[in-house]
């Protein structure tokens, strides 16, 4: 089973308002070459997760528990 932590980081970057660009210069690599991690192209390594960590400012747990729909309000759980 694929994890997505490719889209987490995806989705946690652009919540944060960060941009491709700016996260990969940070890692020291292409935007291209951090695209394809986005995208789940190339295989991750624990020092490269780690250090998306560090310029996403967020724990590697974060980043594997990560739901989008915890932002959102959920009708289920408004109603009284």
């Amino acid at each position: 089973m694929k994890y997505n932590v490719y889209t987490n980081i995806r989705k946690i970057r652009e919540l944060k308002n960060l941009t491709r660009e700016f996260v990969a210069d940070e890692l020291k690599m292409t935007a291209s070459g951090y695209g394809k991690i986005e995208r789940g192209d190339v295989d991750l390594t624990v020092s490269k997760l780690i250090e998306i960590s560090k310029v996403l400012e967020v724990s590697i747990e974060f980043i594997f528990k990560f739901d989008i729909s915890i932002f959102f309000n959920d009708k289920n759980n408004n109603e009284n």
